[in-house]
């Protein structure tokens, strides 16, 4: 998973600023082959309306049985035609184990008369002869590929599989839905690559015209599709979806950013909302930034800048007599600023003829990707002592891995690097990084915190694609939304997750003690049966469970 990103203002610069994590997917889905599939029929759960059961949002609300109550909302009269389509599946030319198929959307759905594209979806047939209807996933991202997700491995329980039919779909603009390279190899490795800490002002000017040149070139590349990539058009897709498949209403598994689709679904769609799970949340107007006072910025890099020197003691107490810094905290982070500093006037050489050096940038990639994920501080502390002996081999591999690089320098398509940015500034507001830098007296606080983690010029400088209407405010819907996370997420802090519970009416927040980013199919049994109880037999748990550790 990715973490860090690199071009954009980081974690601890923003008001409640959340980074995004997104699955590093296999090939994109291949195309339908012509041997048409089995069909299905789509039972929606509960279809007989009968008295709410489960709809109160305050702490402690009991378990229950979920019922569906009040008719769903009529759909959109100018996109009759676009609803009128009924999805046909065959079998998938690359695996026969699923069904494939494409429904076609508008690209402005203001203006359905315009172009269209193809969404392209994968199905895992559910395993009983009469399963509830589909269940929609997204893996996060935004740059994730669902119709690769789906194929993931024992991602979902038996009894999920027999309930549903499970659904993966490519947003718009992504993998096989009319996918496009936003960014090139080339602007990625530039970006990847550069001083991620200018001492002047005029390099920190260079870095937004970097950010805004590369802005405009996603829209040329991407034309009227890139401009309207926004989650509130993806969640408009995911309408037309439901009603393709033959659902009344939307069922739907989230993680990470795909948080944030479900919950725009549900502040738009509110009596469409079928089951929901949103998994390890992003919060949906974290970013709005346009009442940030310099004395919020300088809070939150204090409370971030906290956060991190803990994680930074976590990883130098498990390497102990191995970490290559030293084994106090203090005298680590120093060790590693200096390491930096080095690495900005000498990069170190590599094994790698597409990557022969390590600058500043791509080391402050790999040790912020790393410290994130616990589960690759062994392999981090092998890279950085080879770095300290003067061999940046390792440190450029970990860096590749991290941001989904190949050795010979290409990208995948269906990435968070390759296709988030049409997505995050249709969807958040535009900032310049003057707006939101800390305090110099706050980032010498928390020194190696300002190092990894700086403050960047707003990837979005310059942005005239389509930005967000409205940040959501909240819904109300009749189904209890289930929204899932981890008590110490370091990607999505479990505060998001908190907070989205609380803007979602009568939503069952269930928390878990772990250390990871995603608590569904994570190999904690309680919240597995939490979500499992949830989607397979309609029945939602009490308001503020939570789950102990493994």
């Amino acid at each position: 998973m990715s973490a860090l990103r690199r071009g954009a203002v980081t974690i601890g610069i923003l008001l409640l600023l959340v980074t995004f994590a997104t699955m590093q997917p296999a090939d994109p889905g291949g195309a339908p082959a012509a041997e048409p599939a089995q069909r299905h029929t789509s039972t929606p759960a509960n279809p007989t309306p009968a008295p709410a059961a489960t709809t109160s949002g305050t702490a402690g609300a009991a378990p229950g049985e979920i019922r569906f109550t009040g008719a769903p909302q009529p759909n959109p009269a100018a996109l009759r035609r676009f609803y009128a389509q009924q999805v046909e599946w065959t079998r998938c030319a690359d695996d026969r184990d699923f069904d494939c198929a494409r429904v076609a959307v508008p690209v402005d759905h203001e203006r359905p008369s315009g172009a269209t594209i193809a969404i392209a979806l994968r199905r895992l047939p559910a395993t009983s002869e009469h399963p509830r209807g589909t269940l929609f996933v997204n893996p996060g991202g935004p740059g994730g590929s669902g119709t690769d997700f789906v194929r993931e491995p024992d991602l979902f329980g038996d009894d999920l599989r027999a309930a549903w039919d499970i659904v993966g779909f490519d947003p718009r603009g992504i993998g096989d839905s009319a996918g496009f390279d936003c960014l090139t190899d080339e602007e990625l490795d530039a970006m990847y690559a550069a001083d991620p800490t200018p001492a002047s002002a005029q390099g920190m000017e260079l870095l937004e015209e970097a950010a805004a040149a590369r802005a405009a070139s996603c829209l040329q590349r991407g034309g009227a599709l890139a401009a309207k990539m926004g989650s509130e058009a993806v969640a408009a897709d995911l309408d037309i979806l439901r009603e393709a498949v033959g659902d009344e209403r939307l069922n739907y598994y989230g993680v990470s950013y795909g948080t944030l689709i479900g919950a725009i679904y549900a502040d738009r769609f509110t009596s469409r909302v079928g089951l929901m799970v949103l998994d390890s949340a992003v919060s949906p107007d974290g970013l709005d930034t346009g009442s940030v006072t310099q004395r919020d910025v300088d809070a939150n890099a204090r409370h971030w800048g906290t956060e991190f020197d803990a994680l930074f003691a976590d990883f130098v107490e498990e390497c102990g007599d191995r970490c290559p810094l030293g084994t106090d905290p203090g005298s680590a982070g120093a060790a590693l600023v200096a390491l930096l500093d080095s690495l900005e006037a000498v990069p170190l050489p590599t094994d790698f003829d597409s990557l022969p050096q390590v600058t500043e940038g791509w080391a402050v990639t790999a040790i912020g990707e790393g410290l994130l994920d616990p589960a690759s501080w062994p392999y981090l502390v092998d890279a950085l002592e080879a770095a300290i002996e003067g061999d940046g081999t390792e440190l450029a591999w970990f860096a590749m891995v991290a941001v989904g690089r190949d050795v010979d320098g290409s990208y995948p398509g269906a990435t968070f690097g390759k296709s988030h940015l049409p997505v995050t500034c249709a969807d958040w507001p535009a900032r310049t990084w003057a707006d939101l830098t800390p305090s110099r007296s706050v980032l010498e606080e928390h020194p190696l915190f300002g190092r990894i983690q700086p403050p960047l010029p707003s990837e979005c400088s310059g942005w005239t694609g389509t930005m967000r209407s409205n940040l959501l405010v909240g819904a109300e819907p009749a189904t209890p939304i289930l929204v899932i996370g981890n008590e110490d997420d370091p990607v999505t802090p479990i505060e998001d997750t908190e907070y989205l519970a609380e803007m979602l009416v009568g939503s069952r927040l269930v928390t878990v003690d772990a250390v990871r980013h995603g608590a569904y199919a994570m190999g904690n049994a309680c919240v597995d049966e939490v979500v499992e109880d949830y989607l397979a037999r309609g029945l939602a748990p009490r308001d503020g469970l939570g789950c102990p550790a493994d």
